[in-house]
């Protein structure tokens, strides 16, 4: 279940919607890049994409030592036997180096002993590489290693020994036997992925022991969060319910758990109600919002809020929508994204009102549908059936379609309702929905 669609090659930046696609069609944008850009915690520092770079400088793409290689050895520092280095632009000294379990973003250049043009570069493809560091990796031994000796942003060049290259064979006659080589590299980027295994190794007798399992669910958590920078929500969601379920069935020895329990259960939550907005499941984010109210002593944060209010508008529930998009707004009063959102159900709460308002006028007028009846007074049967067995049943209300009423049958049952305390409403999303309910006096 963790690896579900994880064979597609592309994926969407947003879902498309069966009724617009069959419709009135749908755009759709691609992703490109596994560090594209996500939510809030998921956003990533990101590189200029080369796929818009200009062409490759020659001078780039040559080597830069046609020498010997033992020559060159002499002036680079050795990592260990197999590997010799040297850094020609220094990283970002407040980033580590990369790590196990990461995916990293690199440009390369290979060359072969003596020659000067590469014999691969991902500079002549004008593209990066991308890769997961790590057992199970798929890019030569020796340029893992090197990379993992390297920070983002800096530049440097090794000579990697055959044995983590091609080995004694090679491959003939493009690759010569125990053939070394020159790479030039450069680490535009990584980002931890998390283990999706993590609670899979884990004993039964430990599932309960807040010690043990806490750091697998920040690596599931980690996990989580690189699905969502790849666009893989429905994978981000089963992460982050998983890392809840068990945190939420530990045992915790003392105040020092609970709080980092609290702290963790609250991101999860948060990072759910943005996966589940994203998957267009609405009533999953009102579900985990009342677990983050309890978390947070219902004082959730403007990131939730604004994740509820949108989950509350696509329900319909507009005037609730707003309030808590207010509620988001005083806890930052700067953010557009939430000004926009309120601006936007305005709009929609006043054309609400306009078509009930036009609705509710059509039907009491009588000119409209002086001609449809003869006999104004007299009453459908059918409406009138309707309202007894409301009124008789159990149920408290039941849904009708405009279309199948003509006006006066409307200005009729809106009278039987008040006459037997039941209210007739026209839905907020459409017009032509509208429901016979019971009133809950008491």
């Amino acid at each position: 279940m963790e690896d579900y669609f994880s064979y597609c090659t592309q994926m969407l930046k947003e879902p498309l919607q069966l009724g617009k696609l069959v419709g009135s069609g749908s755009k759709f944008e691609v992703e490109q890049s596994p560090f594209g850009a996500g939510d809030d915690d998921f956003n990533v520092d990101e590189m200029e994409d080369c796929d818009n770079a200009p062409d490759v400088d020659e001078e780039e793409l040559a080597s830069p030592w046609t020498q010997s290689f033992e020559e060159l050895k002499k002036l680079m520092e050795p990592i260990n036997e197999n590997i010799f280095k040297r850094i020609t632009r220094e990283g970002h000294q407040g980033r580590g180096l990369v790590p196990d379990k990461a995916r990293v973003a690199v440009r390369y250049s290979g060359y072969w002993e003596g020659e000067s043009s590469p014999f691969d570069s991902s500079l002549m493809r004008r593209t990066k590489l991308y890769f997961e560091t790590g057992a199970g990796c798929d890019v030569l031994e020796g340029l893992q290693a090197a990379v993992l000796t390297m920070r983002p942003y800096e530049k440097a060049e090794f000579i990697i020994s055959y044995k983590l290259l091609f080995h004694e064979i090679g491959c003939p006659p493009r690759i010569k036997p125990r053939s070394d080589g020159l790479f030039k590299i450069e680490v535009l980027d990584f980002t931890l992925i998390g283990d999706s295994d993590a609670f899979a190794s884990m004993a039964a007798v430990d599932r309960d022991k807040f010690a043990i399992v806490y750091p697998k669910a920040l690596d599931m958590h980690m996990h989580g969060k690189d699905c969502v920078k790849r666009f893989r929500y429905r994978n981000a969601v089963t992460a982050f319910e998983r890392a809840v379920t068990s945190l939420n069935y530990c045992r915790l020895a003392n105040d020092e758990d609970e709080r980092k329990q609290i702290a963790l259960l609250i991101t999860l939550n948060q990072n759910l109600m943005i996966c589940y907005n994203k998957l267009h499941n609405p009533k999953r984010v009102c579900i985990t919002m009342k677990a983050l109210r309890r978390l947070t002593e219902n004082k959730p944060s403007c990131k939730a809020l604004y994740q509820e209010g949108c989950a509350l508008s696509a329900l319909g529930e507009y005037k609730d929508a707003r309030c808590i998009f207010m509620q988001a707004q005083a806890k930052q009063p700067d953010n557009n994204e939430i000004s926009a959102k309120i601006t936007d159900l305005d709009k929609k709460i006043k054309k609400y009102k306009e078509s009930s308002q036009d609705i509710w006028t059509r039907a009491l007028s009588g000119q409209k549908f002086k001609e449809e009846v003869k006999d104004e007074t007299k009453c459908n049967p059918s409406v009138e059936e309707l309202v007894k067995e409301l009124e008789t049943s159990e149920k408290s209300s039941v849904g009708l379609l405009r279309g199948a009423y003509i006006n006066s049958d409307i200005v009729m049952l809106s009278k039987m309702a008040k006459e037997h305390k039941m209210k007739l409403s026209v839905s907020p999303i459409d017009e032509n929905d509208l429901t016979l309910s019971k009133l809950n006096l008491h």
